[in-house]
């Protein structure tokens, strides 16, 4: 239908699309028109003979009469060859000349035998068929005229000839000439409505290119802006959440200070979680997380899990259980970042909308074969429940259920959405069952891989050092991160030196003897990747872990792979940067 409303719209426009179709139309009948001319020119002269083989006694002059047609035909397919002329127009003026030079031949000379002049008309007319290809107007002026100046030439002759050639089958060759145009027509909107088809098909496509790629910017703009957006977001959250780390370990003198630093801490605590995720969110969507295939052992991954929730659930007064099947596998082969982070999420909400009773973790194991095993997750509460009209909407973006609202709990509304996404990626889904002021039983299942063996833990090979002696460079072009990461370094013993860019860092680098290097990437004059990039081509081992506010993976890897020994992303807490310092430098003691 669509192709059809598409045809009414062009056939009748005299440019653009049209003008289009009248040269393919050309293009494809142009060899048959050719052959027509050709054939014509060189053949009709020949037919003579046919006369000479009945006996007519004007057989030369009748030949002389087709050899001046075929050379005024060959005049028209040279003009053609010369682009003076279309094909369609030169085996039209070739067919309107045998029409009326054969029709004064039948006009002027008797003809012995009609039934051989029908067979060799029907013939011609046959072969019209099989090579032309001619717009219907053409068909009917060619079809017209061979009819009309035929008959008026036989009529001419004698008054029973015209009856005669009728007889002697001379009715159907009149009868082709009258279906002759219909079939051209057939043809020609054959050929048509293919070209139609198959340009509004190029049409549409050459369309969805346009909004594919303009879809594919949208993507990369949106990107290009969330990679910006974290960085400029997260440098000053890293600035924040780091002065009010070193606030807590400040002396506070009274009481109003303290709630004061504490407000801040919850605030800035907040802010981070929004943060991370929007910036989860978009990863997912945009198809940047690949799910890892890394054993862990699941013993250990829950009780780190538990311990993680343990202060939160005794701050409220609620019973935080761990019940976990016995006999799992030692080691599961999976992504355990992910997972922690699903099982996080949901944990953190059962907490967040419980105020008495319970939050329940239970692991089972559903089924097993020799290389996979089937967990069934559930996470329980005793909480308010979520009402029955809002468990359709709940896992949607930016929504939560009236019940929450109602009972001031007001977070981001991403934290679900961002579960059901990474369960997707798991190939699960999420279940709820729930009822108002009788708590949630959310719910999954997950394949993995399972080994019994041993996963061996891959470390960095740390430097010894003695803490006083150890040096450490802190590159960073933000004035509040460079006080936050000096401070955290002042307070263990370590010595340091700062750059607030790429060329300062070489330059001092150069100069002096430093154990680690703590580099951010985007900074002025030179960013971290150049100056990184520099240092190694000194032949430089040091450590150079990267400081940057982009959470996205492809940022982590091009770190890494341009030279950088580790990544620690911004806002981080005072916990994961001595992490990721005292790995790259061992103590005595660590190293005993």
């Amino acid at each position: 239908m669509a192709t059809l409303n598409f045809y009414e719209k062009v056939k009748d426009s005299p440019r653009g699309l049209q003008d289009l179709w009248e040269k393919e139309f050309e293009t494809e009948s142009l060899f048959g028109n050719r052959m027509f001319c050709l054939t014509f020119a060189i053949c009709y002269p020949s037919t003579s003979l046919l006369y000479y083989l009945n006996g007519n006694p004007n057989y030369q002059s009748i030949f002389l009469i087709q050899i001046t047609c075929s050379s005024i035909v060959a005049l028209i397919t040279f003009l053609h060859f010369k682009e003076r002329i279309t094909s369609q127009d030169a085996s039209l003026y070739s067919r309107m000349l045998m029409v009326i030079f054969h029709s004064f031949i039948l006009a002027r000379f008797q003809t012995l035998y009609y039934y051989d002049l029908s067979i060799n008309l029907t013939l011609q007319l046959i072969f019209s068929f099989w090579v032309l290809r001619w717009k219907f107007s053409y068909a009917l002026v060619s079809s017209v005229m061979t009819v009309l100046f035929f008959s008026i030439a036989l009529y001419a002759s004698g008054q029973d000839v015209l009856l005669r050639f009728l007889k002697e089958g001379g009715f159907f060759y009149f009868l082709g000439q009258s279906v002759f145009p219909l079939v051209m027509q057939m043809r020609y909107n054959k050929q048509y409505r293919e070209f139609i088809y198959f340009h509004s098909l190029q049409r549409q496509n050459k369309e969805l290119e346009k909004q594919n790629q303009l879809a594919r910017q949208a993507v990369q703009a949106k990107s290009d802006f969330l990679s910006t957006m974290s960085h400029e977001i997260r440098t000053p959250l890293n600035g924040i959440v780091g002065i009010v780390h070193l606030l807590l370990q400040e002396d506070l003198r009274t009481d109003f200070q303290k709630e004061l630093v504490g407000t801040l801490k919850f605030s800035s605590d907040h802010l981070m979680a929004v943060v991370n995720d929007v910036l989860d969110f978009n990863k997912i969507n945009s198809n940047h997380v690949k799910l890892a295939r890394d054993p862990f052992n699941l013993s250990l991954f829950l009780e780190s899990l538990k311990k993680t929730f343990i202060p939160r659930a005794q701050e409220k007064g609620l019973d935080l259980i761990f019940e976990v099947d016995l006999g799992l596998p030692a080691h599961l082969i999976g992504d355990q970042v992910r997972l922690n982070q699903i099982i996080t999420n949901l944990i953190h909400n059962a907490i967040k909308f419980t105020e008495k009773g319970f939050v329940k973790l239970v692991v089972k194991e559903l089924k097993r074969d020799e290389s996979r095993v089937s967990l069934h997750f559930e996470i329980i509460d005793s909480g308010i429940g979520i009402p029955l009209e809002d468990q359709s909407s709940v896992f949607d973006l930016f929504v939560q259920s009236g019940a929450e609202a109602k009972n001031g709990n007001r977070g981001t509304g991403l934290g679900l959405a961002i579960t059901k996404e990474l369960l997707q990626l798991f190939g699960s889904e999420i279940k709820l069952e729930s009822e108002q002021w009788q708590g949630s039983c959310f719910s999954f299942c997950i394949d993995f891989e399972y080994s019994d063996q041993q996963a061996l833990e891959e470390k960095p090979v740390g430097v010894k050092v003695i803490l006083p002696e150890a040096r450490v460079l802190v590159v960073d072009d933000n004035a509040i991160n460079l006080l936050f990461a000096t401070n955290l370094l002042k307070k263990v013993g370590l010595q340091y030196d700062q750059a607030e860019n790429g060329c300062e860092a070489v330059e001092k680098f150069n100069h002096n003897h430093y154990d680690l290097v703590l580099m951010d990437l985007k900074m002025p004059v030179m960013d971290g990747f150049e100056a990184t990039q520099i240092i190694r081509a000194q032949g430089a081992h040091t450590p150079i872990i990267a400081l940057t506010a982009s959470a996205f993976k492809d940022e982590r890897e091009k770190a890494l792979s341009n030279g950088f020994s580790n990544y620690l992303v911004k806002p981080f807490l005072p916990k994961e940067f001595y992490d990721i310092v005292f790995t790259f430098l061992k103590t005595e003691e660590q190293c005993k």
